[in-house]
């Protein structure tokens, strides 16, 4: 009966769990190894379960990923090579890789648990190496102390217990697929200069091994000293970490004041395209770059792709969502290069995305004030019409001669006003930005609307001084409005009051009628609000205009029977 598999998500849950001791078993089978000494072929079978817990082990792969076939054969290879040239040198320079990856991990790891293991790993991967390895592999006509790496092999695991005595929970390492390649390459070459020195004081003085080993840790330690000195004096002046960092900063200023100039080309360029155009040329500047091609993806249509510079033997392209970039480069660009090109690509992809939008925002602007400008019109037309239809309503209800008279003395007054009144509009048709009109005689404005609404129920009471002016146009148009929707809200509520009040210059129209409801009357003056009584747009219209001629028109009271709009200037309301 066959087994289930196991799901691959427990097959990483136990390896994550299981690596403390992963590490653990690669080193006692290492030791094994050394143990067995010139006994080649029980080393060359303990070496594949030894590389095979290294391989499970390892950081440099993912444990969830599928290792293609020709990385297998290229590592079945290495193998093979291992086995063939298996001895005590291969087992030092093994022993020398080991402890640059370990390395690289005791420098990474932050918690005090995982850097405690692989201090203790590193530990005894350096002892083993200086104590048993090494003086295995040197020669036989160099002076070597008998015995040492006897006490090697028993001294050695002595930091395999320091290992043992972390707690379980403290060695997990939760970066186990992390590895500082810098840090461990530097003790692979810290460790490769102390072997290398070693060798040398034993051909050059003369001494035998212990001698040459101390010999040359000395030295390195005191060049490590006054290396970290130098680094860092603490004396007042800076040290080679300064001039490091000037050097690493000025390596990327070329790429800082492509970013300065992509800021201000932004401010000064306003058309998207070419906004690219001229930041794709400024790229020239830049090390490497002999030239590029761009294309965007805004429109429906994939536009052409645009040059600049020259055709260079190496391509690399780059995407953004809304731009296609390629750079020509005479050398082929490395890995960090090319993220930083990715990184420049972004930003300018960024920059044209706000271009775009800008130009969009400016598209709806100007649409917004085509579109405000023709609700103005329309307001204005409307209320026209209203006008139109009390003087047809006046003349067909004309049936005797003194209606008729009456009818025709309102005609003769009301017609040159509708006259300039449609003037206005057409000159705003024509301009259009809010105007106040003219200055009009407050008692003629008075005068005229008490005629206008004379006959529809609506009582005009004011006290104005003779000399007093006033902006007949917004007068006019927030009085009719107000009127307006009060005779509309008495279709609903026969019997209610409307009172057109003028004291000074503050205009107010009232009514007796219901309250508006709180939530209609928040919005009323704010926005266009949807109301079957028709309020809502034209109020907005004319708070507008209100607004922009400097004046203000308010809901000043709401409340069952009484409801009063009042327009005054700013300053006064």
């Amino acid at each position: 009966m066959r087994r289930p598999a196991v799901p691959r998500r427990m097959r990483v849950m136990w390896l994550t769990r299981a690596q403390p001791w992963l590490l653990l078993g690669v080193l006692v089978s290492l030791h094994l190894l050394l143990w067995l000494d010139d006994d080649l072929l029980f080393g060359r079978a303990l070496l594949l379960p030894h590389l095979g817990l290294l391989l499970l082990w390892q950081p440099l792969l993912r444990a969830q990923s599928r290792i293609e076939w020709p990385v297998l054969a290229a590592l079945c290879a290495l193998v093979g090579v291992f086995l063939w040239f298996y001895g005590p040198l291969a087992l030092s320079l093994w022993l020398l890789l080991l402890a640059g990856l370990v390395g690289g991990k005791v420098f990474f790891s932050r918690s005090r648990g995982p850097r405690i293991y692989y201090l203790g790993a590193l530990a005894y991967l350096i002892k083993a190496l200086l104590t048993i390895a090494l003086p295995r592999a040197l020669p036989p006509g160099l002076p070597v102390p008998s015995g040492i790496d006897t006490l090697g092999l028993w001294l050695a695991p002595l930091a395999l217990t320091v290992m043992l005595l972390v707690p379980g929970r403290e060695r997990v390492d939760r970066d186990r697929e992390v590895l500082d390649f810098v840090s461990g390459t530097f003790v692979l070459l810290l460790l490769a200069v102390l072997v290398l020195g070693t060798l040398a004081a034993m051909q050059l003085a003369g001494v035998d091994y212990l001698r040459a080993l101390l010999a040359t840790l000395g030295v390195l330690v005191s060049a490590l000293m006054v290396m970290g000195w130098a680094w860092n004096p603490r004396a007042g002046f800076g040290g080679v970490s300064v001039a490091f960092t000037r050097y690493v900063l000025s390596l990327a200023l070329p790429y800082e004041r492509w970013l300065e100039s992509l800021a201000s080309l932004s401010q000064e360029e306003s058309r998207p395209e070419e906004f690219v155009a001229r930041a794709a040329n400024r790229l020239l500047a830049l090390p490497l770059i002999s030239g590029g091609e761009w294309r965007t993806r805004s429109g429906a249509n994939a536009a052409p792709p645009r040059r600049f510079g020259e055709v260079a033997a190496h391509r690399q392209d780059f995407e953004h969502p809304l731009l296609d970039l390629t750079l020509y480069t005479a050398r082929p660009l490395s890995g960090g290069l090319l993220w930083h090109f990715n990184l420049l690509v972004q930003l300018l992809g960024q920059f044209y995305q706000a271009q775009l939008r800008t130009e969009e925002l400016r598209r709806l602007s100007y649409l917004s004030a085509i579109h405000d400008t023709g609700a103005r019109l329309t307001h204005d037309v409307k209320n026209l019409l209203q006008s139109l239809n009390t003087l047809c309503f006046a003349a067909r209800e004309a049936t005797d001669p003194d209606s008729a008279a009456r009818a025709n003395a309102l005609l003769a007054r009301q017609l040159p006003v509708i006259s300039a009144r449609l003037e206005a509009t057409l000159d705003k048709l024509r301009r259009p930005q809010p105007v106040d009109g003219e200055w009009t005689p407050a008692p003629e404005w008075l005068q005229a609307t008490a005629a206008h609404f004379a006959g529809q129920g609506v009582t005009v009471e004011g006290m104005t001084e003779p000399d007093q002016l006033l902006p007949g146009a917004l007068y006019t148009t927030v009085a009719e409005n107000l009127v307006g929707n009060a005779l509309q809200k008495r279709l609903a509520e026969p019997g209610i009051a409307i009172v057109l009040r003028l004291g000074g210059d503050r205009l107010s129209v009232e009514d007796s009628g219901s309250a508006i409801a709180d939530d209609l009357a928040g919005n009323l003056l704010q926005a266009p609000v949807a109301s079957a009584s028709g309020l809502g747009v034209g109020l907005y219209q004319s708070a507008l205009l209100a607004r922009a001629s400097g004046f203000r028109l308010q809901l000043d009271h709401n409340r069952e029977g009484c409801v009063r709009f009042v327009l005054a200037p700013e300053i006064a309301s």
